[in-house]
């Protein structure tokens, strides 16, 4: 017996070909479809206050939905799977993500097409449950929550009181890492953390007089 007798009954043999019915098929990707809306909408929750990106959302939709077919046609056919194996391998992305929680967005549809694909349900739905519970609730975890910078610029000397107390009304937590003054003018970057009314807080620091500049940009790694 030679070599590829061998290998076409030990190998091919064992991995026989698994007939993937259409039902089956459409039941996997309704239940994948539903599932990535669900992380769609976490993606959503989660950057509305920051920077919501419509194309990210929509491909996390299609990653699943391309996920989950190719891991049905891997089922179906050992030597298919082998050739897309070979293929996929060739692809190279060349996007950078600029936000490291769109990974996590990213690997979790990829994981939910792949679960979804080999019929796990069980496992795609507390996992879409526990990990959206977890991203939605990290921001009010003391000290997870991202920070924002506020730049102030105006007239000097200015009423701090009426600062602070502005700040307060808006913010839970604040704390002042530059004051510059400089030809009867000062600017202040101040950085806080979970701004209730960032409209509000902008309006009330230009409505007191004291500052005719004032932007809130967001922190991306710490201020030192």
């Amino acid at each position: 017996m030679s070599f590829r007798d061998i290998f076409r009954k030990g190998f091919l043999t064992s991995y026989a070909n698994t007939e993937i019915t259409f039902r089956y098929a459409v039941i996997c990707m309704t239940i994948c479809l539903a599932i990535s809306l669900v992380i769609c909408a976490v993606y959503y929750l989660k950057s509305r206050k920051y920077f919501f990106s419509k194309e990210f959302a929509v491909s996390l939709v299609g990653l699943s939905l391309i996920t989950v077919s190719v891991i049905l046609t891997i089922q179906s056919s050992v030597v298919v799977s082998l050739g897309m194996v070979g293929a996929l391998s060739i692809v190279r992305f060349r996007t950078a993500i600029k936000n490291p929680l769109d990974l996590v967005f990213l690997f979790w549809a990829i994981s939910i097409g792949i679960i979804c694909g080999a019929g796990l349900f069980y496992i795609a739905v507390p996992l879409t449950i526990i990990l959206g519970i977890a991203t939605l609730l990290s921001d009010e975890v003391p000290g997870m929550s991202r920070n924002r910078i506020l730049v102030l610029d105006g007239s000097y000397p200015y009423d701090e009181a009426a600062m602070v107390g502005i700040l307060k009304k808006y913010v839970k937590w604040y704390n002042i890492r530059t004051e510059s003054v400089h030809n009867d003018g000062v600017n202040l970057i101040i950085e806080v953390r979970r701004v209730k009314d960032s409209a509000g807080l902008i309006r009330e620091l230009r409505g007191s007089g004291a500052f005719h500049d004032v932007s809130l940009l967001a922190q991306e790694g710490s201020v030192d």
